[in-house]
């Protein structure tokens, strides 16, 4: 095949390259002068303006020399140097034809080929001002604010998601995953910043602002994450409240739940921790409550204090039970313990002496404990010291005195609530049923 087709299609676009040259020229020229017809008023100055036609002409053209080219068997060197040119003069201009803002949606409606340069001709970028000296150090802010933000992502999500998402977790997950998601896109694949181009020229801003619109956008999702990762205890302080609701309403399971999450969003919820070895208490999951009572005992939580401490009781850890109730009784201006506490502490300080053996002091803190509950009029685990004074009155050969409380144990005792006291009543049972005594109440008013 001969050229001839290629040195048609060449003629057309040397008729198009210089068209385009003479408006450009012309727009450009101060001294373009055109006066009118009737010459009655003075010449005034005409800029010629660049039309989408004619671009368009222009890069048809250049379609069909490239066409040409590819179905041409031999061809000049002239015609090649023609070409070269002209792509030049082509290249030269590219920021008069980006100018024209319809060239953004060309390459969507005409789907041109990857191969064809000139439909997506863009300016060489030269910095005219300050801002855009700085463009390195804005894309390096845009990485960095992304980067931080997927290490944010995946440490919420991660919280969020323990145990299974609920409404709200997912919520929070899916939200600020799509905003980064979004936001990475349009930074880092090409799809994203062609579609980023796109929005900012439809938005008419300025392309020597794009690099600074891009790093606003990328710290603002950093706030955000920020923001949200702050306002987890708040969160956390919210699930606890629903878990403590639920175990209230003997819902246990729900409440496990519910503590869990509120933990994993604020490890440092002590009294979430405290609420949970309630719970495991109640399941008998006596392990669980304790690891969870030894977290809350860090914040100095009275009542972890003592659960903890009757725990260690129960494991025969003396010691540890001691030293705990002795340091929380001592620092009781600071605990500011309720009086309910303050005698659980003195009943449970009370039970370790009477398992140590130093009965004195066991009597001591138990009369301490009754005086308290009397004074502040207790109602609730008022059996508790009578039951283990008792005892204490045994070992100390007070017979008499250990039978009167013994019948104050079975009078106030509770023992569908409390294990210890279910023990306790049936040793007090014994005790008053041997043949010399008689019991003259049958029934007694059950009480904690």
């Amino acid at each position: 095949m001969t050229d001839s087709r290629l040195q048609q299609a060449i003629k057309r676009y040397q008729t198009a390259i210089e068209q385009l040259k003479t408006t450009i020229d012309a727009t450009t020229d101060p001294n373009h002068l055109v006066a009118d017809a009737d010459q009655t008023t003075p010449p005034e100055e005409v800029k010629p303006q660049l039309t989408p036609t004619q671009i368009l002409e222009v890069l048809t053209a250049r379609d069909e020399v490239q066409a040409a080219l590819a179905d041409t068997t031999q061809t000049s060197g002239e015609n090649l140097a023609a070409i070269a040119e002209l792509d030049k003069v082509l290249k030269d201009n590219a920021e008069a034809i980006a100018s024209i803002r319809e060239t953004a949606d060309w390459q969507n409606s005409f789907n041109p080929a990857k191969e064809a340069w000139w439909w997506s001709l863009q300016p060489e970028k030269k910095p005219h001002k300050f801002w855009d000296q700085l463009d390195w150090f804005w894309s390096t802010v845009s990485i960095s604010s992304l980067t931080i933000s997927l290490g944010l992502v995946g440490d919420i999500s991660s919280r969020f998601l323990t145990g299974g998402p609920d409404t709200l977790g997912a919520l929070a997950v899916s939200t600020q995953s799509i905003l980064t998601l979004l936001t990475a896109g349009g930074a880092l694949t090409l799809a994203g910043q062609e579609a980023y181009k796109r929005t900012l020229n439809r938005l008419k801003i300025p392309e020597q602002f794009w690099h600074e619109i891009s790093a606003g956008f990328s710290l603002l999702l950093v706030v955000g994450l920020f923001g949200l990762r702050l306002s987890l205890p708040q969160i956390a302080t919210q699930y606890s409240k629903w878990g403590f609701k639920n175990y209230q309403e003997g819902d246990w399971g729900t409440a496990e739940e519910n503590y869990q999450r509120a933990i994993k969003l604020n490890p440092d919820d002590t009294l979430t921790h405290f609420r949970l070895g309630l719970l495991y208490e109640e399941l008998q999951k006596l392990d669980l409550a304790r690891t969870e009572y030894q977290i809350a005992v860090q914040d100095n939580i009275p009542d972890a204090i003592n659960n903890l401490s009757r725990l260690y009781i129960l494991n025969k850890n003396y010691p540890a039970a001691a030293n705990l109730l002795l340091k929380a009784l001592a620092s009781e201006q600071k605990l500011k313990p309720s009086a309910e506490t303050k005698q659980a502490l003195l009943k449970n300080l009370g039970w370790v002496r009477l398992m140590q053996k130093h009965y004195p002091d066991a009597e001591a803190k138990l009369l301490e404990a009754i005086d308290l509950q009397q004074s502040a009029k207790l109602t609730k685990s008022i059996a508790a010291p009578h039951c283990l004074l008792a005892q204490v009155m045994e070992a100390q050969k007070d017979k008499k005195g250990a039978l009167k409380e013994w019948e104050t144990c079975i009078q106030y005792a509770d023992i569908t609530s409390s294990t210890d006291e279910d023990g306790w009543v049936i040793n007090a049972q014994q005790r008053l049923a041997e043949p010399e005594l008689t019991i003259q109440n049958s029934k007694f008013k059950i009480q904690k």
